[in-house]
């Protein structure tokens, strides 16, 4: 059913919500290493993000573990 004008004017019927601008500027969001840094490599099977030095110290441990680079340039869509 459509209103009458009357109902559109009024201000009790229809409340204004003035707009209000963020309080704070957006975040960039990443994949962030455990130390901070951005992270540029998956490690391990269950894939923790690491930086270029946590990479590097994993891959100094005597067990096999698995690595591949976050964002690509491979084959898998990543």
């Amino acid at each position: 059913m459509a209103k009458n004008r009357r109902e559109v004017e009024n201000p009790i019927l229809t409340p204004l919500f003035p707009f209000r601008k963020p309080s704070k500027a957006p975040q960039i969001s990443y994949t962030k290493c455990g130390c901070g840094k951005p992270a540029s490599y998956e490690v391990y099977e269950d894939r923790q993000p690491h930086c270029m030095e946590c990479f590097e110290e994993a891959l100094d441990s005597s067990t096999f573990i698995l690595a591949r680079r976050l964002y690509g340039g491979f084959d898998d869509a990543s």
